[in-house]
């Protein structure tokens, strides 16, 4: 999970690059849940240090998770640039730990704003793009086995609900157990590949209503491509940006590079409430076993206030506004 480093320890990192300079300003991300970014500004110009933090996360995981970011980037899409070390390696280190120095991709961090319509098309189109570019990965061997955030592993939640407290209705978290049940064998028979897994707004940047950044790839996972629109949809048009119709002008975009069948479609709002549910359940599991987090615990609240207003689109309604 994030930590916080001096800033002699964040310019040891540095320190195995060339020519980046001495940090002269730093300071955390507080974004995201999981490892530890930092803003660090040198006479040689503006970057950011990513600490590699995750638990359960295998080194293969790590390094195939910092090779596709640098083959997005080469492939055009708006990622950031990862530097190479005086070795010629993509990644530094920090003890046993694995980091990266990345360009810094000016814009605002869109966590908790109202987008516009542009930025939600060029979203969509970046993530359509994304999609496209990995086509290529045919082996997901590399990526995170069995990970809770993964919906085609979702069903292994269950034996976590009876965790969540009386302030929820499970319920709710019951039926949508039971709606993915059913349309789990049309979920494993659809078109899979690599997909970055987490387009939400606190991982999109952006300046004047110009997409500038999609960062973090840490969730990327070998799964259904129908899952990176569920993923959007639960964190970026029924969340704190609440404007239902965005969801049709990204998923325009994102067809315009990665069309998307009838069958797949039909599967997605049981997927973002599935999404939805995996975001509570896991987020409260970390807080009881690993001591209460006020920004976890916030986060946990407001995305079940916007599962229980999701809930009830219906599916006609839901199909309405997609289509």
């Amino acid at each position: 999970m994030r930590q916080n480093y001096s800033q002699e320890t964040l310019q040891s990192i540095l320190d195995q690059f060339q020519d980046i300079g001495t940090i002269k300003n730093s300071h955390l991300f507080t974004s995201g849940f999981e490892n530890s970014n930092y803003y660090a500004e040198t006479e040689k110009g503006k970057f950011v240090i990513k600490v590699f933090e995750g638990m359960d996360v295998a080194p293969e995981n790590i390094l195939f998770e910092i090779e596709m970011m640098d083959k997005l980037y080469s492939a055009g899409v708006k990622t950031p640039k990862i530097f190479q070390t005086k070795s010629g390696s993509l990644h530094a280190s920090l003890g046993e730990k694995y980091a990266v120095l990345m360009s810094y991709i000016e814009g605002e961090n869109m966590e908790k704003h109202a987008i516009s319509d542009e930025l939600a098309k060029q979203i969509g189109e970046q993530t359509g793009k994304m999609d496209s570019a990995l086509q290529t990965i045919r082996d997901g061997s590399k990526t995170r086995q069995n990970y809770e955030f993964d919906l085609k592993n979702f069903l292994i939640l269950s034996s976590k609900l009876e965790k969540l407290d009386l302030r929820f209705d499970k319920k709710i978290f019951a039926d949508i157990f039971q709606s993915f049940k059913e349309i789990k064998p049309s979920l494993d028979s659809l078109p899979s590949g690599l997909i970055q897994n987490d387009i939400v707004l606190h991982n999109i940047l952006a300046k004047d209503d110009e997409l500038t950044g999609i960062i973090d790839f840490s969730d990327m996972v070998f799964s259904p491509y129908i899952q990176t629109v569920a993923v959007a949809f639960s964190q970026c048009f029924f969340t704190y940006n609440w404007q239902p119709y965005q969801a049709k002008i990204f998923l325009n975009g994102y067809q315009k590079f990665h069309p998307l069948t009838a069958k797949e479609l039909e599967l997605l709002r049981t997927l973002t409430l599935a999404r939805f549910a995996t975001l509570i359940i896991e987020f409260n599991h970390w807080n009881i076993a690993f001591g209460k987090d006020s920004q976890r615990t916030e986060f946990i609240n407001d995305n079940y206030e916007f599962l229980k207003k999701f809930f009830q689109i219906s599916e006609s309604e839901f199909q309405k506004i997609i289509l």
